[in-house]
């Protein structure tokens, strides 16, 4: 499989996945992504479309192995 076809671990392709952050539109987007059709096709494209404009100002959501509280910096109560 090569690099343009790769799947991120959430079943879709990175450039979705970067845009598309939140999990309730994730899962849209593979409830879309399954139907067949060319209705169908434009649909999902309007979806990401939308999706991606709702979520421009949302961070990207972290994976199990980035961040966390392993890191330095701010954000405890000071002693």
């Amino acid at each position: 499989m090569n690099e343009a076809t790769r799947l991120s671990d959430t079943g879709m392709p990175p450039s979705v996945a970067f845009w598309i952050r939140t999990p309730c539109g994730r899962a849209k987007y593979l409830e879309l992504a399954g139907r067949p059709g060319p209705l169908a096709r434009f649909r999902l494209g309007w979806f990401v479309l939308i999706a991606a404009l709702r979520d421009l100002g949302r961070p990207l959501p972290q994976t199990e192995g980035e961040g966390g509280d392993g890191g330095s910096g701010g954000g405890g109560p000071a002693s």
